[in-house]
């Protein structure tokens, strides 16, 4: 079983290369410095990330953005509204179930894992945005609607 499994090498380190160039990219970009703890669970998202862990990397992405707000559940400095709103959705709809309609579901681990991949890379480089927030914001994500 692929998802239980380490991802060969290769996947391992492309996926850890271009993780590490979304911080870099942003970190140039970006004001502000990130807290300890911050970069704490940046760790574990890289890690969940390269893993393929890709619903925990979006919980965890989003866990990290809200921690960057000055309010609980607001928009974070360098997040734009589009794409806050689509990781909160996204976010909401992994750890509140609902029954008949699950969001991800066993079937999504075989079949769908290119898909959530996208989405994981879109919510690490939202996270990203609201850690290293651009003096004038924008959107950190590739696509509105997924």
């Amino acid at each position: 079983m692929d998802q239980l499994e380490r991802p060969p090498e290769i996947i391992w380190d492309d996926r850890r290369a271009w993780f590490e160039d979304q911080e870099a990219q942003h970190a140039a970009a970006g004001a502000a410095a990130p807290s300890e703890q911050a970069c704490a669970l940046m760790i574990d998202l890289q890690a969940v990330f390269c893993a393929g862990a890709w619903a925990a990397a979006v919980i965890l992405a989003y866990a990290i953005a809200e921690a960057q707000s000055s309010k609980r559940a607001a928009r974070p400095q360098g997040v734009g509204e589009g794409d806050w709103k689509w990781l909160r959705a996204l976010r909401n709809r992994l750890v509140h179930e609902n029954p008949g309609k699950a969001a991800f579901t066993v079937e999504d681990q075989w079949m769908r894992r290119a898909l959530w991949e996208e989405r994981a890379r879109r919510a690490v480089a939202i996270a990203f945005a609201a850690l290293y927030p651009a003096p004038q914001g924008g959107e950190a994500g590739q696509k509105a609607d997924q």
